[in-house]
């Protein structure tokens, strides 16, 4: 009877502790990190690449990103600070990022830097880049090696995967508070100078049949094929080596060498996953600008590429998405696909970040929106002239992501405030009727939302009052919003930069008697807090226009409830 007993509390024990942890939790194409047992979005920021190097790093750059409204933040840890010596580990940098990221309230998610970061072998130890012999790097075409070790060595592979387990057990052993909540496997891995590696066993493995694996799998998949490999595909009697089944050219070459970065990363996931079990993903250096491959990272996670890495990785949760180019919203719409949740874990850091995250989090129901470098951004506008870097913390308690809007934060930082408080209203609401958002541009000053209530909603930058300071400049900022459905005709508006009018949802329709108009019954500047809103200010008069419209000027950043009513 006893050894049932403790057999059932040893059951009970493992089933708790499995429970406990990070999970990624998906819905069709919206997904969201499941941490300390409640669903997250990851408002976060992405440290410089060797910004969390040592403990003075962490603990400056901390309590600013906190101060700004981050509730994750993503922090590189590189193998050659983890195994300096071969097979001797240091914790230590890792160690440093739980413990301050616990002391300020943060969420990490942890960036691995293996065996590539940014195509190269940049951050893998000394002793692994000596020893080109055991740890072979990828050839060009004439015989030249490159910095990149080959994704086809196994010593390489083991070596990484040696490392990358070993942190997951510490962090398994160490991590009891879900402080980490995902991890990315390699960074923005790719080809560079070539299309694919040229080596003799790479050549070899290119000239010969396509493994089954493959081909089984986007086979079987046929019909759900992202366009362009349902294009590229053709597997027959007469089409069986990789230039037969996708074409001779450099995109089959491509295709070749994201297989073999896709084989690499799923097996040190899968390895990781076995140790300690939450989320991982991957994430991408962007195919833009007329480049072809070689010249932008060739066989990354790319959109058009994501069957592969379905196929040959099943452990890696999301390709995340790295954008350092025009057309945000576009590359927002590429990789928020039917089987791939948008998460952004990189995007250039300016002040139009603030308007990108409201659009990511309510048009394409991001998991994750995170600003590189974000150690660098001030928590203050320019023309306030704090620096919060050196402010007591004492003095900074109320810039809390509850407190009401302060006078002249930064974009980013307002946006965040705002967000963290409706973080559980968005959460509900992703991938529902219920929200949506719109992004305004020079080139796209207007557009609609239409409402389960039947009601058209005209969204226009503020500018187009020509009220504000700026309406009479050529080039107009970026504006943005989210539109939260509270209830019947009930809606929550977070943003900056528009005014929203309101009409049938039938346009175009000569009004006729006996029809009804839309017209705004309430409005009001709210804060919320543990789901409770709170009234800031009454708005009415000439805030409404009279009733005619809903607006939050550009520069101001404001949540506004507002209801209407057809007469």
């Amino acid at each position: 009877m006893k050894k049932i007993i403790l057999f059932a509390t040893t059951l009970l024990m493992l089933a708790t502790s499995l429970m406990a942890q990070p999970r990624l939790e998906k819905h069709g194409n919206t997904a969201h990190i499941i941490a300390n047992g409640k669903p997250m979005l990851m408002i976060g920021g992405e440290m410089g690449n060797s910004s969390a190097s040592t403990l003075a790093d962490i603990q400056r750059h901390f309590p600013h990103i906190r101060k700004l409204g981050l509730n994750t933040v993503l922090a590189p840890i590189s193998w050659e600070l983890i195994e300096p010596q071969e097979g001797k580990f240091d914790m230590t940098t890792l160690d440093n990022i739980l413990s301050e990221a616990r002391k300020n309230n943060l969420k990490v998610v942890l960036l691995w830097f293996g065996a590539w970061k940014n195509s190269m072998s940049c951050y893998a130890p000394e002793w692994f880049k000596r020893d080109v012999k055991r740890f072979p790097r990828a050839h060009t075409q004439d015989g030249k090696p490159v910095e990149e070790a080959s994704a086809l060595s196994r010593n390489v592979l083991e070596a990484d995967k040696k490392a990358f387990c070993r942190i997951m057990q510490h962090l398994r052993d160490n991590d009891k508070e879900e402080t980490v909540i995902m991890v990315q496997v390699e960074n923005e891995i790719g080809m560079i100078e070539v299309p694919r590696d040229y080596s003799t066993d790479a050549t070899i493995l290119y000239q010969s049949v396509v493994p089954e694996s493959l081909t089984s799998y986007l086979s079987k998949h046929k019909k759900s094929l992202h366009p362009y490999m349902k294009e590229r595909f053709t597997f027959d009697k007469e089409h069986q080596t990789w230039a037969e089944v996708f074409g001779n050219d450099i995109y089959a070459e491509e295709i070749f060498q994201t297989w073999t970065y896709a084989k690499y990363a799923g097996e040190i996931a899968r390895a990781g996953r076995e140790v300690y079990d939450i989320p991982m993903y991957v994430n991408v250096a962007l195919n833009s600008r007329g480049r072809k491959p070689g010249q932008y990272p060739s066989g990354g996670p790319l959109a058009h590429l994501i069957d592969i890495w379905h196929a040959e990785a099943p452990s890696i949760d999301v390709l995340g998405v790295d954008i350092y180019d025009k057309g945000v919203a576009d590359w927002f719409a590429k990789y928020h696909l039917h089987n791939n949740p948008l998460f952004v874990p990189e995007i250039r850091l300016e002040d139009k970040d603030a308007m990108y995250a409201l659009y990511a989090f309510g048009h394409n129901s991001a998991m994750g929106f995170c600003p590189f470098s974000i150690e660098d951004y001030p928590l203050y506008s320019v023309s306030n002239n704090i620096d919060m870097k050196n402010m007591d913390l004492s003095q900074d308690d109320q810039l809390n992501a509850f407190a009401p809007q302060q006078e002249n934060l930064s974009p980013l930082a307002a946006t965040y405030r705002m967000l963290r408080q409706a973080e559980p209203l968005i959460i509900e609401r992703q991938g529902s009727k219920n929200m949506d958002a719109v992004l305004l541009t020079n080139e796209e000053r207007e557009k609609e939302i239409l409402t389960p209530d039947g009601i058209r909603l005209t969204i226009k930058h503020s500018y187009s009052l020509g009220w504000e300071p700026g309406a009479q400049e050529s080039e107009w900022p970026e504006a943005a919003c989210i539109i939260l459905r509270l209830g019947k005709e009930d809606y929550l508006i977070i943003g900056s930069g528009v005014v929203v009018t309101y009409t049938d949802q039938k346009a175009g329709k000569v009004w006729e008697k006996g029809d009804e108009r839309i017209g705004l019954a309430k409005c009001e500047v709210v804060t919320l807090e543990n789901g409770k809103m709170h009234i800031v200010r009454h708005l009415s008069g000439d805030q409404t226009h009279q009733g005619r419209h809903v607006r939050i000027p550009v520069g101001q950043f404001e949540m506004q409830h507002f209801r209407l009513y057809r007469y």
